[in-house]
């Protein structure tokens, strides 16, 4: 899985922004597939549980089925995703993880420091190493 470096500030409301370190991976064709593939997994099982239970099933399996399926389409458009996102809150100073891994690779973004609550922006990159 190929990866890329990036330099991107993170500002706060009345704080001078702060550099954080983030690095995107770039997912192949089979990794999507891979992701979507599980999500759609999951809405089977979930639909398989709800099989048994009365009346329920009526709107439960189609309904676990539609969701495994629209949040299976939607990891398959997922081309690059956070693997991780370090840095300093720019409010209070605390290095911590900021919480991104997994998720997809989008800027700006906002946030909240684990540490003071603030909300805090993490703009666009400013330089690329990598």
């Amino acid at each position: 899985m190929p990866s890329r470096t990036l330099t991107v500030p993170l500002t706060g409301f009345g704080c001078a922004a702060t550099e954080v370190r983030i690095v995107v991976a770039q997912l192949t064709t089979g990794e999507r597939l891979a992701r979507a593939g599980t999500m759609l997994g999951a809405g089977v099982v979930a639909a398989l549980i709800a099989l048994p239970i009365p009346v329920v099933h009526f709107v439960a399996v189609p309904g676990a089925l539609l969701l495994g399926l629209g949040l299976g389409m939607a990891r398959l458009r997922h081309r690059e995703i956070f693997r991780q996102a370090e840095g300093n809150c720019p409010c209070c100073g605390a290095a911590q993880r900021l919480g991104l891994a997994g998720r997809v690779f989008r800027l700006p973004r906002q946030l909240h420091c684990s540490s003071c609550h603030r909300a805090l922006e993490l703009g666009s990159p400013a330089t690329s190493a990598g």
